[in-house]
């Protein structure tokens, strides 16, 4: 037992008992008084002599009450507690993992209806805040502490719900607040949150100047408690201080099988670009085999539904009959002789889970949208699984279209072979001078993506402030700029000459012109030294050691790649990688898929999405059912691109705009309509069977059991016994009264 205020109740004590006593000591002031008879001396001469002075105190059982409840009081005073030994250090860290897992149904909260993980997770959080001990009813004139904690809720990313505070009032509606995400996990993030929240390690200098010493703490302890399942890819990443202490509340059963869609992609062939292709990646994530049906969806109609059969989880170096494995995230087994020999956790051992897959052909020339879902077997009569989350998903496949390109050059053996194995729908050369002819006429080649190879066109009133006119180009050989105007926009783009011979070092491998190039083996004999202009329209997306080797330009209706150096004086035609670019390119500029390949956005990540020039009045719309998602005004870009995310839920957005609408895009009362699938489509995220141990960079933490005991504080019931001494009192006080 310890007491929150006993210097105040001490002080009090010293002044209130010898009151008290002193009460019962004190002489009281006589007044004569007349009897009928003697009878009364006897009680008279009583009174005498309890209340003379010194006199040694007569057994009073008025004064023996009067002292219980002046002790009650007192002790009630010091607020006594009784401590639980349930915490260590007063500042604790509440990481709670709302991730896509976190949405299982296994939880059952003592209802007759599945619960959510996440919901679980929050009422063990809520026990845990009001478990914590309190600063005391006098804390300010004792200067007592009560234990303080910051909530902090992530995914892949993370975010403060609430900082470090004492309110519980506020720590409760923090966690209440918690939403579910469709986002994988990842623990980096919290971890950095937190010791970037907890107080630094200040050094006093012996003149007395301080100094902060990073990555050490100081203050109380820090107690971090993690409520997860369990499934967090980089929690080997994680090092909490060493003298804070790490408590992991596993949620979730560690029995729960899952079959998710992991995969994902609508292509159309290569040849064909009618035909469309839709593949679908599965995983079974339970030990035992699965079938399952898969069913198509095309803009609401069902097309097609196929069975699939999926093997099961397997240990690691299982196979055959053999490899009949524990259920994932089970404990480890005991040794021979019934018990660990390590007094230390130990890390679970993975499931490899089973995986397969099924294609889907269809006769589509038009954009659509396909939506795939996972079903039990026909006249199974059973739920799938207890992880809807990766049971749906969505794609949009462009529509079949070829484009038409032309190239202006004055003779490329490179280039026209390249070009020549891509299945376009025209193919159109221009000399330089009969390009220039159609260029001084203001008109454009009827074309949708327009190559120039060593050629840049003419300047003209309908060039922008990067020199070029409207429309779609690759820029080969050249760096197009325009002359410069007094008051008006700096060109993007400055040639500063010749530059020597360099290598390619770096690409954005997410482009889509280059994300599936490697230039890494690329050697340019003559490369070019091209300033871009920082905050202008044109970004570099590949470059060597001496500039940038590639630019990408928007501004307005113009689109333009740009490869400075002399492709003839480079190794690059020589290279496979010059014809994937060439096709990616093209199929980048021309707005559709030369092949129709269609990728989905993933969960946590960020859209870019281009929208065609004069667009206005832009709005986000969540997916259907989403409730925790509003409506979002949204504001583009100056070449015509807006941004949003990170995408936190799974479902179909709609971006909807006033104006022009692209190839694809669909138009509905005045307005212009883009739908984005976004998807979980995360391996690990499937795997839901949850962990009884997290194995961290500097240590494995095994579960705890979930149980929160605060300090149990004695006051109140202190309180309830002076209500009912003065009771007793009272009492005894009339009835002597009234004998």
């Amino acid at each position: 037992m310890t007491f929150l205020a006993w210097p105040l109740a001490a002080a009090v004590a010293a002044v209130a008992i010898p009151a008290l006593v002193i009460l019962y000591l004190l002489k009281l002031r006589r007044r004569d008084v007349e009897i009928s008879t003697t009878l009364l001396w006897k009680k008279a001469v009583q009174d005498l002599q309890a209340n003379a002075p010194l006199q040694k105190l007569r057994r009073n059982i008025m004064l023996f009450l009067q002292l219980l409840v002046l002790g009650a009081l007192l002790f009630a005073l010091a607020e006594p507690v009784m401590k639980s030994g349930s915490f260590k250090g007063q500042r604790h860290v509440i990481l709670l993992d709302r991730s896509a897992s976190m949405a299982t149904l296994d939880s059952s909260l003592n209802t007759s209806t599945p619960t959510p993980r996440l919901e679980q997770a929050k009422k063990e959080a809520l026990a845990l805040v009001d478990s914590l001990r309190e600063p005391g009813l006098f804390a300010k004139a004792t200067n007592a502490t009560g234990d303080e904690a910051m909530i902090i809720a992530f995914d892949n990313a993370a975010d403060v719900r609430q900082s470090f505070t004492s309110d519980k009032q506020k720590l409760r509606a923090a966690i209440e607040g918690i939403t579910q995400s469709d986002a994988p996990t990842s623990l980096g993030e919290a971890m950095r949150l937190a010791k970037a929240h907890a107080p630094k390690r200040i050094h006093v200098d012996t003149d007395g100047s301080t100094q902060v010493i990073e990555g050490l703490s100081g203050g109380p302890q820090v107690a971090i408690h993690l409520f997860s399942d369990g499934r967090i890819p980089d929690a080997d990443q994680a090092k909490p201080a060493a003298e804070d202490s790490f408590e992991f509340h596993a949620i979730g059963s560690a029995k729960s099988g899952n079959l998710g869609i992991v995969n994902v992609r609508a292509q159309r062939a290569y040849d064909d670009p009618k035909k469309l292709n839709v593949f679908v990646g599965l995983q079974n994530s339970d030990p035992a085999d699965r079938k399952v049906d898969v069913e198509l969806t095309i803009e609401g109609s069902v097309a097609a539904i196929k069975s699939v059969n999926l093997p099961g989880a397997t240990r690691p170096g299982a196979s055959g009959a053999a490899a009949s494995p524990s259920p994932a995230g089970a404990a480890p087994q005991a040794g021979p002789g019934g018990g660990d020999s390590s007094s230390e956790p130990r890390p679970q051992p993975a499931l490899n889970p089973g995986v397969g897959g099924v294609v889907f052909s269809v006769e589509r020339e038009d954009a659509l949208l396909a939506e795939i879902r996972l079903r039990p077997p026909t006249g199974s009569g059973t739920d799938l699984d207890a992880f809807p989350t990766d049971d749906r998903v969505y794609v949009e496949a462009p529509p079949a279209k070829r484009l038409r390109v032309g190239i202006v050059t004055g003779g490329s053996l490179f280039l026209s072979s390249a070009l020549a194995g891509l299945p376009l729908a025209e193919l159109r050369t221009f000399t330089p001078a009969e390009y220039k002819k159609i260029a001084d006429k203001g008109e454009t080649p009827p074309v949708d993506v327009l190559i120039l190879d060593g050629v840049l066109p003419p300047l003209s009133n309908m060039s922008n402030a990067a020199g070029l006119p409207p429309g779609r180009f690759l820029v080969l050989g050249g760096v197009p700029s325009a002359t410069p105007v007094k008051d008006g926009p700096p060109s993007p783009m400055a040639d500063k000459g010749k530059a020597g011979n360099a290598t390619i070092v770096d690409w954005q491998r997410t482009h889509p012109a280059l994300r599936n190039v490697t230039l890494d083996s690329v050697f340019i004999a003559e490369s070019r030294d091209v300033e871009v202009r920082p905050g202008s329209t044109a970004v570099t997306i590949a470059r060597t050691e001496r500039g940038p080797a590639i630019i990408e330009l928007s501004s307005g209706p113009t689109r333009a790649l740009i490869v400075p150096f002399e492709i003839g004086a480079s190794s690059w035609p020589l290279d496979v990688s010059f014809v994937v670019f060439l096709a990616s390119a093209l199929d980048y500029l021309g707005g559709d898929a030369i092949a129709g390949a269609s990728d989905s956005t993933q969960m946590g990540a960020t859209v870019s999405e281009r929208l065609p020039a004069g667009a206005t009045d832009i709005r986000l719309l969540p997916p259907p059912g989403v409730s925790d998602l509003t409506e979002t005004s949204l504001s583009p870009l100056p070449d015509g691109t807006v941004v949003f995310g990170p995408i936190r839920r799974a479902g179909v957005y709609r971006l909807t705009w006033k104006g022009g609408a692209a190839p694809g895009d669909l138009q509905e009362n005045g307005r212009s309509i883009r739908r984005i699938p976004a998807n979980l489509l995360d391996p690990q995220e499937s795997f839901v069977a949850a962990t009884t141990t997290v194995e961290l960079a500097s240590r494995v933490v095994a579960s705890q059991d979930g149980t929160f005991k605060g300090d149990q504080r004695l006051w109140p019931y202190l309180l309830l016994a002076c209500a009912g001494l003065l009771m007793l009192e009272w009492f005894i006080y009339n009835r002597k009264v009234h004998i």
